[in-house]
Order: structure tokens, then sequence, then C-alpha cells
């Protein structure tokens, strides 16, 4: 009597397609999600401030600082030049010497952040040092340390345009 499944022709469950199948599905997802970890512990949330509370209650001073730059009637433009940066300055009174304080900031990775001293060369002309910008969204903060007003911009960087008002 014979059997009607011949023994020869069964192959080993480690040959077949489908018990592969089903263990490279559960497979994907643990190595997927030991990717994330390894993501999770590694990027830190930036966008989120430590002291959220201070700066919400400080809002009101940094809104004083931005009406007085605007009674100051001040114009700030930006011009960039490979890795220098220049800061044409226009207000009331030009003769005065101010001591500025630039920050840009991007609004997602805080290790792009960059803060520098601009330095007068010429009366309402700054120049300084900046490390290279990438394209993309970043806030621009240009604040005066001496008279205590504040000009704020976000600004759009695209294909390295070279000049940004910023009122």
């Amino acid at each position: 009597m014979t059997d009607s499944l011949d023994s020869t022709n069964i192959q080993p469950w480690y040959k077949q397609f489908w018990p592969w199948f089903l263990i490279a599905l559960p497979g994907s997802v643990v190595i997927a999600s030991i990717i994330t970890i390894f993501i999770a512990i590694d990027t830190s949330d930036t966008v989120v401030a430590d002291d959220y509370y201070k700066e919400g209650l400080a809002i009101n001073r940094d809104l004083s600082r931005q009406q007085l730059a605007e009674q100051l009637d001040i114009k700030a433009s930006l011009q960039f030049n490979e890795k220098t940066l220049r800061l044409l300055l226009t207000t009331l009174n030009p003769a005065t010497q101010e001591n500025l304080l630039l920050k840009f900031t991007h609004p997602t990775l805080s290790k792009l952040d960059q803060q520098t001293s601009p330095t007068m060369i010429a009366p309402g002309i700054y120049q300084t040092n900046i490390k290279t910008l990438s394209n993309g969204t970043w806030n621009v903060t240009l604040l005066s340390i001496s008279s205590h007003w504040e000009m704020k911009k976000r600004i759009t960087i695209k294909n390295n345009k070279v000049l940004y008002v910023i009122r």
C-alpha cells in the first residue's frame, strides 16, 4: 500500500516560504521598536523650554522692548556674505553707538542656534562673523543692551538669499 504523500518531496520547515514570512512580520516590528528606542534616547526634546512658565510671565517685558523699538522707528537689514554678516541699522538718532546682540534660533533644533555681538564699523553699520545658516525657517532677535529695545522677526532662508529686513 502506497501513501498518497511521498515523504521524499517534503522539505524541512526552514526551506519553505511561509514560516519565514510569518517570522519576518513580528521580527520587523521588534527591529523598528529597537531603532525607535535608540532615537528617543539619543535626541532630546528641544522644542519645550525648561522654564516655560517664566518665559510666559516675561511676555509683557518683551512686548515693551519691541514697542520701544517701534517708537524709536528702528529698522534693520541683514546682509549675508559667505561667513560675514553686515547689519544696517537706521533710527531717529543714528549717531548713538549701540551695543547690540543678534540671535539666530532654529524653531526645532537648538544645536543650530547662534548669537553674536556685531561690531560697529561705521555709523549705523555693524559687521560680525557668523556660521553659515542652513535653508529653512529661523527666528531672528536683535536687541540693544544699552537702550533696552528689541526686534524680532521670523525669516525663511531659501537658496542663500542675502538680504533680510527686520522691522
